[in-house]
């Protein structure tokens, strides 16, 4: 077949992204801990071999000290978030009888003001719409418990599993690093020399120029903007500051959504009820993300992907639906995954 025919290209395109698919929703999950691993140690490398030539420290001291420290450091972030994030939940768990009591009486208030005005309007006797709801919820309320009754058990045995492959994965990852101290420079040797050398790397590099240039914009945007918007809701008094902070973060990484669609509408129903100080502080929040985001992603993304935004959306959409959350991540990878193998036919054409 000849290759310039839209056929042939069209067959290509959809072979590899087929290809791309499989790998990512069957291969990748095995052999993550094992690319996270690989991945850390590259990037701890440098470091190790700075404290052995110009430090002129031993091997085992420059390479097993700097992946220990680097472990203890990483450790020890975690544990404050985790122990904050938790902190914070109890107190969220604790007071969660009296949220509940406000917000069934706010909306049970705006609901009957609603309901009336809907027999108003439309001739029906007053309390009609209103007794509808009530039947309603009153049998939402008795299905939602059963439910919740039998899935309780189930979801306790889903968290128990989820927790232990977590550690597992944990375990693998610090294995393969400590392996991987003694044994990453033969690795790279016998990389060098295979004849998949050219082509793989041909791939990586692509990957490596794209996609870890989105990882690590959107790492560093989603970081910024959680201690932004944690610092936002610190300084108007809020107890859980640090976990809606997270939570408004992780839902402006959302394509078309952003902390717009939260903060917003809470700065203006603060400034409704002439709570000057919150509103302002909240909008000031939510502006400096908006920069930090339009700011970054331009410095960070646009360069380096050099794709057009369209494409960009497109395959954040496409990767949530076919992946989940992880999607956000994974779409744009596998859109430079796809175009780094289709690029590859060119480069070291099949003979």
């Amino acid at each position: 077949m000849d290759k310039s025919t839209l056929l042939y290209q069209f067959l290509r395109f959809s072979l590899v992204t087929a290809g791309v698919y499989l790998f990512f929703r069957y291969l990748l999950p095995l052999i993550f801990p094992f690319l996270l691993a690989y991945v850390l140690m590259r990037l701890l490398y440098p470091v190790m071999n700075f404290c052995r030539n110009r430090l002129k420290l031993p091997r085992f001291l420059s390479h097993y000290g700097v992946l220990i420290a680097f472990l203890a450091g990483t450790a020890g972030i975690l544990l404050v978030i985790i122990c904050k994030l938790i902190s914070q939940l109890r107190l969220l768990f604790l007071n969660f009888p009296v949220y509940r009591q406000i917000l069934s009486s706010t909306l049970c208030k705006q609901t009957e003001r609603f309901c009336h005005c809907i027999d108003y309007y439309f001739n029906l006797e007053n309390g009609t719409v209103l007794g509808f709801c009530e039947k309603q919820l009153q049998q939402f309320e008795k299905t939602s418990g059963e439910l919740l009754t039998t899935q309780a058990g189930k979801t306790l045995l889903n968290c128990i599993s989820g927790s232990f492959h977590f550690l597992a994965v944990l375990a693998i990852v610090i294995i393969s690093m400590l392996i991987l101290v003694k044994e990453i420079e033969p690795l790279h040797k016998s990389y060098r020399n295979s004849s998949i050398f050219e082509p793989v790397h041909f791939i990586l590099s692509r990957l490596k120029e794209g996609g870890l240039t989105y990882l690590k914009a959107e790492g560093i945007i989603l970081i910024i903007n959680w201690l932004i918007c944690s610092f936002g809701l610190f300084l108007i008094h809020n107890p859980y500051f640090f976990l809606i902070g997270m939570g408004i973060a992780i839902f402006d990484a959302f394509p078309v959504l952003g902390s717009g669609m939260i903060f917003v509408p809470w700065s203006l129903y603060e400034f409704f009820n002439q709570n000057y100080y919150p509103a302002s502080i909240l909008i000031t929040a939510y502006l400096i993300t908006l920069f930090v985001r339009e700011f970054l992603e331009a410095k960070l993304i646009g360069k380096g992907l050099g794709f057009n935004p369209f494409l960009m959306i497109t395959s954040i959409f496409i990767g949530i639906e076919l992946f989940g959350v992880s999607g956000i991540l994974l779409g744009p990878l596998a859109l430079v995954l796809i175009q780094g193998i289709i690029k590859l036919d060119s480069q070291f054409p099949i003979r």
